[in-house]
Order: C-alpha cells, then sequence, then structure tokens
C-alpha cells in the first residue's frame, strides 16, 4: 500500500486546498499584542480587548520594537513549516528579520549586547548591572 499522509490529509480536511499566496498579516505591533500575525487565524477570546503598551523611554521602545519582529518571524516561521513554497511568506519573514536585526544592532550599539554571543564589544560590559529588563 502507498500511503501519502498529505494527500490524504488534503483530502480529508482541505489542507492542501488551502491558499498561502492570501496570506493577510497584522502589523508587527497588532500581531504582537493579539499574539497572531495572521488576521484570518486570529478569533477574539470573549471580549477581551488588548491593552496599549505604555513605554516609557527609547530602550523600553526599542526592546518592544525587538519582540513585536521576533514574535512575526516566529509565527511566519511557523507557517512555512507548512507552506515552505509561499515565495510571498518567504519575503515577509526576510523582511521581518532584516527589521529585527537592524533593531537589535541600534538596541547593542546604545544599551549594551542582548546576548553573550552579540557581536558588539563587551569586553567591558557588566551584565549584572546593563541587564536589559533593567531600567
Amino acid at each position: 500500500m502507498n500511503y501519502d499522509f498529505y494527500n490524504d490529509l488534503g483530502a480529508i480536511n482541505g489542507f492542501m486546498d488551502y491558499n498561502p499566496n492570501k496570506i493577510d498579516l497584522f502589523n508587527p505591533y497588532e500581531g504582537f499584542l493579539v499574539g497572531n500575525a495572521f488576521k484570518n487565524e486570529y478569533i477574539p477570546y470573549q471580549n477581551y480587548k488588548p491593552v496599549k503598551v505604555s513605554i516609557n523611554n527609547e530602550k523600553e521602545e526599542l526592546l518592544f520594537n525587538i519582540n513585536e519582529y521576533s514574535f512575526m518571524m516566529h509565527d511566519m516561521n511557523l507557517y512555512l513549516d507548512n507552506y515552505p513554497n509561499d515565495r510571498e511568506a518567504l519575503r515577509k519573514f526576510n523582511e521581518f528579520r532584516s527589521k529585527k536585526d537592524e533593531l537589535v544592532k541600534n538596541y547593542e550599539r546604545k544599551y549594551g549586547p542582548l546576548e553573550v554571543t552579540s557581536s558588539v564589544d563587551n569586553t567591558n560590559f557588566n551584565w549584572v548591572s546593563n541587564w536589559p529588563w533593567v531600567n
């Protein structure tokens, strides 16, 4: 017997019929707040409304923006695991990655490394007093 999981799955629930070229994404801010990059997949929970984030300074804003773009990258990565041939999704993933990399470089240039593997010069960096989540 020649069993093809994906064809059988597609026959069962339309998996293979999904048109990945019609992705409709939230912008990174909205997607991060609602926890879903894809507008057509987001179902609000009861009367839940995401709160607007209060950002107090440039450091907090940069960290928040890094988190937004990281989230969008991860959600797009999950999508691309299922639809690896979707060129538009791959283009968006690379766009989010490029923006995140730019934000990380900007943050690290101003406030120090976010990770021990950072390429920023951290020879005089004190991790205990400069943790990114400490004001």
